[in-house]
């Protein structure tokens, strides 16, 4: 006997929603023959999970020493009932076509899609064909949601240019050399996929020795957390975006680079919505040095949201309290459609949806055979009707971005300042371009 289960969602090919959006579908049974089961069932769930494992200590020989850290939590857990009852004992269904409509409410605080290797954030429909003195017929569809982060409503900062510096001196005892200096700037912190990221590198090498290269890279950081009965615990994990290769700077040189890193297809920043899993970005420069010295590495941390700065800044005028303010004094976020929470914004086009290459990489390594030092990832992601593994998807927007802020500006304010200014660096020519 043949039994053809098909889970679509209405005008939806993608399976996207956003929190507060109503998943609606149907469930299409086909049939050859008259099918006795106890009940047929349609679930659906969205959760968190972590799970890893971590060893106590001591030597090599105690690989049973191990303990493992785990938790859940549960945003959505919905039953039908679309043939029979809890109560039923034996239900027949007739050879042919039958069409099950269903509709669930997508609750707003719900956090962003996620698959890592410590754990995940996933939302699945499944159809379950309970049959009495059998094993159950179970047939699964996941579905991906998106945390509405409106940029505009969730801080003021993110419109401001940051700026980020650090200097590293080296010394052979007992001398010690002049500091090597990395300064980065950054136009805003508040991005979404799609958009590039320029940043400005100052490189001030007053040492003695060169850097031979620098590397600019958008990175994602992960922590994962456990929650009773498991003893509370963290991990993290790194995931890299972006990379760009940088140039060298030669020694008692100051240089100044440009580069842009572009936002590729990833969840959004979530801190406070899970209580399990947390994600952030930061952008890193490293300064990678000659011989046996350790590198320099100055960072800025990114804001990465599903719906992009506009060009008007949405902040409540003092004495003027038209609409309330929410607790971090900006203007509340006006009604939106939760399908099109960008839609306040005519210049916004509706964007495309995209897999993120990043975590389908990671998600692949970690299946390899693990050694008695590494972590034990959950288990691999469920398969997609057609027999892919699946993976979310997240919006990437076709729009312009920000521009690096003029090096001219910014720069020379700085050098005033600290006094930086070098009247006989336009002499020495071969000590590299200076500012």
């Amino acid at each position: 006997m043949t039994v053809t289960c098909e889970i679509e969602f209405d005008n939806n090919p993608h399976g996207t929603y956003f929190g507060g959006q109503v998943l609606t579908g149907r469930v299409t049974l086909k049939l050859d023959k008259v099918k006795l089961v106890k009940a047929v069932t349609l679930n659906i769930n969205g959760y968190s999970e972590t799970r890893w494992r971590d060893r106590r200590g001591g030597n090599a020989r105690r690989r049973k020493a191990r303990r493992t850290f785990y938790g859940r939590e549960d945003y959505i857990a919905s039953k039908t009932f679309l043939v029979g009852s809890n109560l039923s004992s034996q239900c027949s269904i007739e050879p042919g076509v039958h069409v099950y409509n269903f509709a669930c409410q997508i609750p707003t605080e719900c956090p962003s899609s996620f698959e890592g290797t410590h754990g995940r954030v996933r939302y699945m429909t499944s159809v379950t064909l309970v049959r009495p003195w059998k094993f159950d017929q179970n047939y699964t569809r996941c579905f991906t949601v998106l945390k509405v982060m409106d940029l505009n409503f969730d801080s003021p900062l993110l419109r401001v240019p940051a700026h980020s510096e650090t200097s590293k001196t080296y010394c052979c005892w007992p001398c010690t050399s002049d500091p090597l200096a990395l300064q980065l700037t950054l136009p805003q912190t508040g991005f979404v996929p799609g958009q590039n990221v320029p940043l400005s590198v100052l490189v001030t090498n007053d040492s003695h020795i060169p850097v031979e290269q620098l590397m600019v890279t958008l990175v994602m950081l992960v922590t994962y957390h456990s929650k009773p009965p498991s003893m509370p615990n963290s991990t993290f994990e790194r995931y890299i975006l972006n990379t760009v290769k940088g140039d060298t700077v030669a020694r008692n040189c100051k240089k100044l680079f440009n580069y842009e890193l572009r936002v590729p297809a990833t969840p959004p920043t979530c801190f406070n919505v899970c209580g399990l899993i947390q994600i952030a970005y930061q952008v890193e420069v490293e300064a990678q040095v000659k011989g046996c010295h350790t590198n320099e590495q100055v960072s800025v941390p990114l804001t990465i949201g599903s719906v992009p700065l506009s060009q008007h800044v949405h902040i409540q005028a003092r004495g003027m309290p038209q609409q309330p303010l929410n607790a971090r004094g900006l203007a509340s976020a006006p009604p939106v459609d939760p399908a099109n929470p960008w839609a306040v914004d005519d210049s916004i086009p509706p964007p495309n949806y995209q897999e993120a290459i990043h975590m389908r990489s990671a998600a692949s390594s970690s299946k390899k055979d693990d050694t008695d030092d590494d972590p034990e990832p959950v288990q691999p992601n469920n398969l997609n009707p057609d027999g892919s593994v699946y993976q979310p998807l997240y919006p990437v927007f076709d729009i312009p971005s920000p521009t690096a802020p003029p090096p001219s500006d910014w720069t020379q304010n700085y050098m005033a300042e600290r006094a930086f200014v070098n009247p006989a660096a336009d002499a020495d020519k071969e000590k590299g371009t200076w500012l």
